[in-house]
């Protein structure tokens, strides 16, 4: 048995007294960042855009020494099967199964055929659904270590088994737990982080679920009354309030007596106080002035100089305002702390092929992130924080320009219309697969030459960034795929070193582990 896995089997056996290794402190607190539907080539056309290509800051030795490790990630879900064992359309219930087998990734055979990572967008529709995860199931390995299909939170296949995830545990262990996200604050992957649910569309649930647990930070939109451009709205029925648990919660949420002892905020204001540490609660739930997204929804603003074009919306705190309050209001216990952070509306530009705004949520996230590094240097350390950028999925099939000769027309499409869109994206019928390429650098502050094959998600690697405490724990967990290394290895210095999205659960569990055996009391 390995020391990491003799360490998980001793946290989850409760004997937190022996010994403990001088080389292995592990973390007091573990902080997971998702920049939700994006792969190697759509981090690049950001990095790119923002001339940071290998440069951001936690691609980069810190000024302690502290290097990042960098890795691939493999996301794959769970397929349903019949009885024969044979693979289920999409679509099908988990009732109608009578099981399901795992995807997996395999690199010998991923490069052998372009359109093997998007098959499922083409007829016919009937085809097994083997190509690519959603946030639910990916949500669910990235914070539990377990698979299941898709749609599912923190359960198996069939609905019928809880899984405990990384926040329930770091809860167990005396420690604060929380999450942020740019999107309802009830979306499949800050869900993840602790409700256990059949279908992540039930949002109301969701949201109850996560108010009546023991998080401490509860951050999102979702706001049943604002639309995504700063504007007062008055909720047309019910179903508005869904992402906040219901009007009935809603209306406990915004009471002068509160819900379940959080602190309610939703004025830019109160998350800047945050941020900057002033009169903490014990706990809050912050809803951003949004009825989706903080920005990527927005409609109707003034011109300004942002790569879409449209100036922002002022009334809504940005995700590193959000980040670094939580990190303040969580920081209050002195066992330490999870928190999960999203960068959700990546992967909603992705859906929609739109480039200019695809980088702007990644560039927020990247900001989002330059704010947690600085708040660990200046509150915490490297040596008991453990620091993980990753994606959960990759969206639209981002390739570099020439990838494929379009049929149709231009490699992208000419305008914002249905039509144009979809005309751009792959069919293998009509287009004609030239190469693989990686989006190409056109410099600072211009679109990286691009390619949109999907409007859906795939099953291309993404990549994953580990800083601090624990962060080598990924080594144990790790194949190869020297053909994605080619494409996208040099700006990162990637090897083609990739780990199953479960990985993360478990070198998340290890650190807290091997830190609980070091702080516990002797007996």
């Amino acid at each position: 048995m390995t020391t990491s896995r003799l360490l998980l089997a001793t946290a989850l056996t409760g004997v937190l007294a022996l010994p403990a290794f001088a080389q292995e402190q592990g973390a007091k607190n573990v902080i997971l960042m998702v920049s939700d539907g994006i792969g190697f080539n759509g981090w690049l056309a950001a990095d790119y855009y923002q001339g940071l290509a290998g440069q951001q800051s936690y691609q980069v030795a810190r000024p302690d020494g502290t290097t990042p490790v960098v890795y691939g990630l493999a996301h794959t879900s769970l397929n349903l099967i019949d009885e024969a064992g044979g693979l289920l359309p999409s679509g099908t219930a988990p009732d109608e199964a009578a099981g399901a087998v795992e995807q997996g990734y395999d690199p010998a055979t991923r490069w052998m055929q372009f359109d093997a990572t998007i098959r499922n967008d083409f007829p016919p529709v009937e085809l097994p659904y083997t190509s690519y995860t959603d946030s639910a199931a990916a949500g669910t390995a990235l914070l539990s270590g377990r698979k299941t299909s898709n749609g599912r939170l923190n359960m198996d296949w069939s609905g019928t088994e809880e899984f405990r995830t990384i926040a329930e545990i770091a809860i167990d262990q005396g420690r604060a737990a929380g999450a942020v996200a740019s999107v309802q604050i009830s979306h499949a992957t800050p869900a993840s982080v602790i409700a256990q649910n059949v279908s992540r569309q039930n949002y109301a649930d969701i949201f109850n679920e996560m108010a009546e647990s023991d998080l401490t930070v509860m951050m999102g939109a979702g706001h049943p009354f604002y639309d995504n451009s700063g504007n007062e709205v008055e909720p047309e029925d019910d179903d508005a309030h869904r992402f906040l648990g219901g009007r009935e919660t809603v209306e406990a949420l915004t009471s002068e007596e509160g819900l379940n002892g959080f602190t309610f905020i939703d004025a830019a204001e109160d998350f800047v106080a945050l941020a900057e540490g002033e009169d903490l609660p014990e706990r809050v739930i912050g809803i951003a002035r949004a009825r989706s997204t903080l920005q990527a929804s927005r409609e109707g603003l003034p011109e300004a100089d942002t790569p879409s074009g449209m100036a922002m919306n002022p009334i809504v705190p940005d995700l590193a305002i959000m980040s670094e309050g939580a990190l303040n209001v969580l920081a209050q216990d002195e066992d330490g702390f999870f928190l999960m952070i999203e960068g959700g509306a990546v992967d909603w530009m992705g859906h929609a092929n739109n480039m200019e705004r695809f980088i702007e949520e990644q560039a927020e996230f990247n900001e989002a992130v330059n704010a947690v590094i600085d708040w660990v240097e200046e509150n915490s350390s490297w040596e008991e924080t453990l620091l993980i950028v990753t994606s959960d999925h990759e969206t639209g099939g981002v390739w570099g320009e020439g990838t494929w000769t379009n049929g149709e027309g231009p490699a992208v499409a000419a305008d914002r219309s249905d039509e144009a869109i979809e005309a751009a994206r792959y069919q293998p019928g009509e287009d004609v697969f030239n190469e693989f390429l990686a989006v190409q650098d056109r410099g600072e502050g211009n679109i990286p030459g691009h390619m949109w094959s999907s409007g859906k998600h795939t099953n291309e690697l993404v990549p994953l960034w580990a800083l601090g405490a624990e962060a080598d724990g990924f080594v144990e967990f790790t194949r190869t795929d020297q053909m994605a290394a080619r494409l996208w290895g040099e700006p990162y210095g990637w090897n083609g070193a990739f780990v199953d999205n479960t990985a993360v659960f478990h070198v998340m569990n290890d650190a807290f582990a091997a830190n609980a055996r070091i702080t516990a009391p002797s007996q």
